[in-house]
């Protein structure tokens, strides 16, 4: 791997201090799914009882705790909301991500870096 120039690394550090503003950005986040459906609300006069297109939206938020899949009631006019949330945890998940590909790049360049400012340093050396 070619080293990367010092001002590469600041082109780097730079484009991650953009990504850590933009998570400063963010609002309520929320992992997990949300599923919508419809169901009959039981009673025998209402709509939903005799007609599937009238049926009642119901949504739900699955998520995963320790392996065990957790579910958590959302109220119809909260749907739109919870949607929001969780793009906005995928958009801080993508951010993060992209913070470690440069970080590691970082990483990475370093010590190639290193080794070839030390054999500048001794081939310097060697003609004076």
């Amino acid at each position: 791997m070619a080293a990367i120039p010092q001002s590469s690394r600041k082109v780097l550090e730079t484009r991650i201090r953009a990504r850590i503003r933009q998570l400063g950005d963010g609002e309520i986040s929320i992992g997990g799914s949300l599923t919508v459906s419809t169901r009959r609300c039981g009673r025998k006069n209402c709509q939903c009882a005799h007609d599937e297109s009238k049926r009642h939206p119901a949504a739900s938020l699955t998520y995963k705790v320790d392996g065990k899949t957790k579910s958590v009631y959302v109220p119809v006019d909260m749907i739109e909301e919870v949607r929001s949330w969780i793009r906005q945890r995928q958009k801080i998940k993508r951010l993060l991500k992209q913070i470690d590909e440069l970080a590691e790049q970082i990483i990475r360049s370093h010590v190639p870096a290193t080794r070839a400012a030390t054999r500048n340093r001794a081939a310097a050396k060697k003609s004076l």
